[in-house]
């Protein structure tokens, strides 16, 4: 990721503590942390950081499945089609 953990962190405090206003809830500003509580954002900005790597994966993976599917569904276009046999003229089809 082009950020440091550090940037992630504080970013998301921030954006989390205006959110946060909007609702009528006071948080302490980034600068005004204690370094106990400093390391809990640190912690949360891990936890993002994880989410959009873990997010990343599965979409290459679901990408994979899509073009797999492509490649399976071009490749069924291209067969002959299976030959249908036609009934009998005299056959009744409550018989069938």
């Amino acid at each position: 990721m082009p950020f440091t953990p550090q940037a992630l962190a504080r970013h998301y405090y921030e954006a989390r503590r205006e959110v946060l206003a909007l609702a009528g809830i006071a948080a302490t500003p980034w600068y005004q942390l204690t370094a106990d509580e400093r390391a809990v954002a640190d912690t949360e900005g891990q936890i993002v950081q994880e989410a959009f790597r873990r997010a990343a994966e599965e979409q290459q993976a679901i990408d994979a499945l899509d073009r797999r599917s492509a490649k399976d569904s071009a490749e069924l276009a291209d067969r002959p089609p299976l030959p249908v046999r036609s009934r009998p003229a005299d056959t009744d089809a409550a018989q069938v």
